[in-house]
């Protein structure tokens, strides 16, 4: 089981304009229902007569807000933290963004292409870190075609033995005729131990979706976001794990991202590890669990 603790990143650019909204200007009259744009996020007019209230400075937990927080804007929408909502674009949708430290991988979520290529640039270097590239492999005949192998899917997908440094680009051209990218994770990643995967590592998944069934028996229902718990079941070694549980300790109500073992895509996550265990006299090799809560 590894997991990536993610390094903080600044958007560079992307090939899509920031058009969302109109940018909030204080000397202009906002009317119900009218959407501003500020500091990369969109934000909707709760009253009429809107004029010279910062959206920024609403507490979007009080009662009578006057501009409800939408959500980021669709070029930033693969950095706030949500696997619900996409930057999409035309073919090609490049994004480049900057690390602000080291990192070793990068964690893709809700890729949608046809292929996708990888770069990242230090200095002067730039370095094809993958080309991703989805559906079946080119057939030129019946038999070919029988016999054709289906690339995984792009949902969630994690790049590893990266060398990438603070300072370097990372660059996403992204094609397709409806590119989309839902989350980008860059950071560096940890070996906790190795997962078990003959049956003990588990997947369950939880729905937000609200069923209402009134006296009459009429069902009504309410289609929310879905989210994915993963528990890992684990073998680690009981020399070094101090270190280990030390960094565990570290990610604590941090977002991270999960994942087993190579062909195991279905485990990759992304959120919040929870409680977890270790037995009372470690022998040499243990096993443990780790759950991941994940994001929607």
């Amino acid at each position: 089981m590894n997991i990536i603790k993610p390094v903080d990143y600044a958007l560079t650019s992307v090939s899509e304009a920031e058009d969302d909204a109109a940018v909030w200007d204080a000397a202009t009259t906002y009317n119900f229902g009218n959407p501003v744009m500020q500091d990369g996020l969109v934000y909707v007019s709760a009253i009429d007569g809107n004029t010279g209230l910062d959206p920024s400075l609403e507490e979007q937990e009080l009662t009578g807000v006057r501009w409800v927080l939408r959500g980021a804007t669709n070029i930033r929408k693969f950095m706030d933290a949500s696997l619900s909502t996409q930057t999409v674009g035309e073919g090609p949708l490049i994004i480049e963004v900057t690390a602000s430290e080291r990192f070793t991988a990068l964690a893709l979520f809700g890729l949608e292409t046809s292929e996708t290529t990888v770069e990242i640039i230090t200095g002067v270097t730039t370095t094809t870190a993958a080309t991703i590239v989805t559906g079946a492999e080119p057939a030129n005949n019946w038999w070919d075609w029988l016999n054709t192998v289906f690339y995984a899917s792009t949902d969630r997908l994690v790049l590893t033995g990266l060398s990438g440094f603070a300072g370097s680009t990372i660059r996403l051209t992204i094609n397709g005729g409806s590119p989309a990218l839902g989350s980008l994770v860059v950071g560096r990643v940890i070996s906790i131990g190795t997962s078990i995967m003959d049956g003990a590592t588990k997947l369950r998944r939880r729905t937000f979706t609200k069923i209402d069934t009134n006296d009459f028996g009429d069902v009504t229902v309410t289609r929310r976001a879905i989210a994915r718990d993963v528990t890992y079941a684990i073998v680690a070694d009981r020399a070094g794990f101090g270190a280990k549980a030390q960094f565990l300790d570290s990610v604590d109500g941090v977002r991270v991202v999960t994942f087993a073992t190579d062909g195991w895509e279905q485990f990759i996550n992304y959120g919040f590890i929870t409680d977890w265990e270790l037995p009372a006299n470690m022998p040499n090799h243990f096993m443990f669990e780790i759950t991941t809560q994940g994001v929607s």
